[in-house]
């Protein structure tokens, strides 16, 4: 594990990866003052009975007593700490630092950029607050490991989890992580929260129900009399997934709006609005139903007759439409988690921070390590280890992502903070 208190050397690529599997040889059999990275810690315990003047109390009241001192000593250590465990799968177990490959690098590449931009982030925060101790943790993306972790040292005396990032690795660690008042961020895995049901999980990467119901909320806002809301059902799995609870959505925001479902060209074509606009929800990214859609709509827009707008998967950010020549006259419009505004001031010096310090350009686990690092730092500096109850109440605005979050008690943390991109040109611009 790597105890981070002040800024430490940078490194990039094979050199970053070569050190700290390095430091992981030598942290396995090293005692606790190394600070490296290294496997868990053995989570000791104290024995002894309590007395109060002449009253000998029972085992259970010595029991009671003991957990209560605990928690008082456990909570002080983290109010004095500022304790941050970082959980990422570096899996440096699988590496020979003798003979590192591309696939070494390349396997570690997303705990390497999440990493390196946590640890600006964070520098950053520091620099106008209190110091924090940041622990990492290789979670190997190892299921069963990531149980021993959960109940390692570091882990236990933390303030804040972040990570792991597989949906398994999730589950195992919130299994065993027994404190339920140390908040669990996943913070790239885009799955839904009621999959695990962990209280204490905080997930920032909305999933495609918070993106579903927001295009359906905008749709039906957008809504005028004259208009047609369709829902345009696809067999493909995106497609259905998407499309799933649509209808419900839209009439919880606006239950006069007129909401029509089709299957096909044919049955869209014969409930077509020529008075008002069309709005057309579709899910798909099945390259043969898109073209199959696409191509019907330019040839309806050509007759003249009707306005189309359709909006679709956030996954189309990621599809090439520049063989549709027409497709920016549909005004499609996309959901999106990304919300980076490249041109601003923050952005630039966050690219220029990380070049100088790591010597390659951050991708998107960059950002949003970035983004992690200043939120929870600033509100663990500000609330102390209380922190947790004011995640419903303090948005953020990042660089990558934004965070609403709502409380599930049940599934824990949920963000529903969304971004709309429009097509324009040749690719989806924030609107």
């Amino acid at each position: 594990m790597i105890s981070v208190q002040n800024h430490q050397q940078r490194l990039s690529g094979n050199k970053l990866l070569v050190a700290l599997s390095m430091l992981l040889a030598m942290g396995a059999c090293s005692p606790k003052t190394t600070g490296v990275l290294r496997a868990p810690g053995h989570v000791g315990g104290q024995t002894g009975q309590t007395q109060d003047d002449n009253k000998v109390l029972s085992s259970t009241e010595v029991a009671a007593e003991k957990e209560r001192k605990e928690a008082e000593a456990m909570l002080e250590k983290r109010r004095n700490h500022n304790g941050i465990a970082l959980v990422l799968p570096f899996q440096l177990d699988k590496l020979d630092p003798n003979n590192l490959s591309k696939n070494d690098v390349t396997r570690s590449s997303l705990a390497l950029d999440f990493y390196q931009g946590f640890q600006l982030g964070l520098d950053e925060v520091a620099k106008r607050s209190k110091s924090f101790v940041l622990d990492v943790i290789d979670s190997r993306d190892d299921e069963n490991y990531n149980g021993i972790i959960a109940k390692s040292a570091d882990v236990v005396n933390a303030s804040l989890v972040v990570g792991p990032v597989y949906p398994k690795e999730i589950r195992a660690f919130g299994a065993n992580l027994n404190d339920k008042a140390v908040l669990q961020v996943n913070p790239l895995a885009a799955s839904n929260p009621t999959d695990y049901n962990i209280p204490n999980l905080v997930t920032l990467t909305p999933s495609l129900s918070i993106h579903t119901r927001a295009v359906a909320q905008k749709m039906a806002r957008d809504y005028k009399s004259g208009d047609i809301i369709f829902i345009y059902n696809t067999t493909d799995a995106d497609g259905k997934q998407f499309l799933a609870g649509f209808a419900a959505e839209v009439r919880k925001t606006n239950p006069s709006a007129k909401l029509q479902s089709v299957n096909n060209v044919t049955q869209l074509n014969d409930a077509l609005s020529n008075v008002g606009n069309n709005l057309i929800a579709i899910g798909t990214t099945d390259k043969n139903e898109l073209r199959n859609f696409l191509n019907n709509l330019d040839k309806k827009e050509k007759e003249g007759f009707y306005s189309f707008k359709i909006f679709g998967h956030p996954l189309w950010d990621k599809i090439d439409f520049s063989a549709y020549e027409n497709f920016e006259h549909f005004r499609p419009t996309i959901s999106s988690e990304n919300h980076i505004k490249s041109w601003t001031v923050a952005v630039k010096n966050f690219k220029d921070s990380y070049y100088t310090a790591y010597g390659v350009n951050p991708s998107d686990h960059s950002y949003k390590g970035y983004d992690v690092a200043r939120y929870f730092g600033s509100l663990l500096n500000k609330y102390g280890p209380e922190y947790a109850k004011h995640l419903s109440k303090e948005t953020f605005d990042g660089l990558f992502s934004s965070y609403q979050f709502e409380k599930n008690n049940n599934a824990g943390y949920i963000n529903n903070a969304v971004s709309f991109k429009e097509y324009k040109g040749t690719s989806f611009q924030l609107n």
